[in-house]
């Protein structure tokens, strides 16, 4: 090529499934950003797109925003949704003319009313739209790896970490990749092993445990020929095949050393996968008693079933229950989601409610009767201000802050991401001022309240979310699959 600038193109599509959901991801679920505007709105972000867009400049590359479309997790794309998506993407390449790489950054787990590996489909189409351009691509860690990824990105990565600390470094090591490419010094081999396995999210930490001693096996073989390994144990809540942990090694034109190193890896998981795949698990009554003894404020409990940032509604009141009965006199900061009582809240601030709140997504919910005052109430866009998705913009749509003696209950109308401090502050609660804060996350927590972590509770509940994956009823995944089948060897 010439001695021009590369002109390196970046899109995102990022929506993470969980197929047993009852909430389908719509349109209205995106956000939606083209060109300039995306570039705009997420540079002051640490995300896969604003850290390709710095890494390509530092490289003397120039970035070309194309799009960004993000969402929360929840049940399967429509198809009209996904079709829409996947034509946005192709119409922004085919803008932007003359490209000579891309960066595309996907989930990885997405799954559309007629695609399992929807993901998939969008490489597809980026790659038809671009020829011979070399495509990167960049997902997240609990992406479900499968041979047709690897086959059409010509050079892909996964974030490193959970809980997931990397979005940033995660576009800056893509980018490296794909201006090396453009630029013919190096030649990407991937290989990737895959084992059938699912780890619940609370088994998949990376800074501490059996997860943490193989990420640092794998970063010890990064070296030489070896440009990138990737964990992925996937995203458990995915009825879809192909299902399980894969591991992908990217080398400079060595692939037979990447299929060596990608099972050895895979290996190593394997060899730890019963320490990964029993979670700690507290009833409430346990956890509440547990809290009393505790001299951690705010002390974390983790309603890890019913959490939205995995997929699951959000909307099942039982911790409010729980709190009234075996709480009382301590102050509990907690959430549910349910558009119509916040509604309801934005519209009584000041004044004491009985209203009930809850079970209005989950048919496994049961709603529950609170009675206290709105404090508070609002609506608006907020930034995120944890170690995960630092600096995007969000919305819990409208809500309300219901009071009960010494308990404040957050309603929502859009799922609530409890996980990161802001999103309390922005209702005017601030966590740290809390016997126990309850949040609806699965790891995230831990690295936004790291006082907390040591001590923070995963709750014994059901939800869609569950960490009990026995519980749910898989029909498409291969099987055997440990440990839904614990013999397997």
């Amino acid at each position: 090529m010439s001695e021009a600038k590369p002109r390196i193109g970046i899109a995102s599509v990022f929506q993470e499934t969980n197929t047993f959901s009852p909430k389908p991801t719509g349109w209205e679920d995106f956000k939606v950003l083209e060109g300039r505007e995306a570039m705009d709105a997420l540079s002051s972000t640490y995300s896969e797109f604003s850290g390709a867009a710095a890494e390509l400049v530092r490289l003397g590359a120039e970035p070309v925003p194309l799009l960004s479309a993000w969402s929360l997790p929840s049940g399967p794309v429509t198809e009209g949704t996904f079709d829409r998506l996947s034509e946005l993407l192709d119409s922004s390449i085919k803008q932007a003319g003359g490209l000579d790489g891309l960066v595309l950054s996907l989930h990885g787990a997405m799954v559309s009313e007629n695609h399992f590996d929807a993901d998939s489909v969008l490489i597809e189409t980026a790659c038809l739209r671009v020829g011979q351009t070399p495509v990167g691509v960049c997902l997240d860690l609990h992406a479900n790896l499968t041979a047709r990824k690897v086959e059409l990105a010509d050079v892909m990565v996964t974030y490193h970490t959970e809980p997931h600390v990397d979005m940033g470094s995660t576009g800056e090591r893509i980018a490296r990749l794909v201006a090396a490419t453009v630029r013919d010094e190096i030649s990407p081999a991937m290989a990737l092993a895959k084992r059938p396995l699912l780890i619940p999210a609370e088994g998949m930490r990376t800074d501490v445990g059996p997860m943490s001693e193989v990420r640092r096996i794998a970063d010890q073989q990064t070296q030489g020929p070896v440009l990138d390994i990737s964990i992925s144990p996937v995203q458990p809540w995915l009825d879809v095949p192909e299902l399980g942990l894969g591991v992908l090694v990217v080398t400079d034109d060595d692939r037979r050393g990447a299929d060596r190193l990608a099972e050895q890896i895979a290996d190593e998981v394997w060899r730890r996968r019963a320490e990964m795949t029993t979670p700690r698990l507290m009833a409430p009554p346990a956890a509440f008693a547990t809290a009393r003894r505790s001299g951690t404020r705010p002390f974390v409990m983790a309603h890890t079933a019913d959490c939205p940032t995995a997929g699951a509604t959000g909307d099942d009141p039982i911790m409010v229950s729980e709190a009234a009965a075996h709480g009382p006199d301590l102050v509990v900061m907690h959430t549910v989601l349910d558009p119509e009582a916040a509604r309801r809240c934005l519209r009584s601030v000041g004044t004491r409610i009985r209203i009930q709140v809850g079970a209005t997504l989950n048919p496994r919910a049961q709603p529950v009767t609170v009675d206290g005052v709105v404090t508070d109430a609002g609506a608006g866009r907020y930034r995120m201000a944890g170690r995960s998705h630092t600096g995007r913009e969000v919305s819990m749509g409208e809500w309300g802050v219901i009071t009960s003696g010494r308990h404040h209950l957050l309603v929502t109308s859009l799922p609530a991401i409890t996980a990161d401090p802001a999103t309390w502050l922005h209702a005017g609660l601030d966590p740290d001022r809390a016997d126990i804060v309850v949040v609806r996350s699965c790891s995230d927590y831990r690295a936004n309240f790291p006082s907390a972590a040591p001590e923070a509770i995963n709750l014994d509940l059901p939800g869609a979310s569950t960490p009990k994956l026995e519980s749910l009823h898989f029909e498409h995944a291969p099987r055997p699959l440990y440990p839904l089948d614990p013999v397997l060897t």
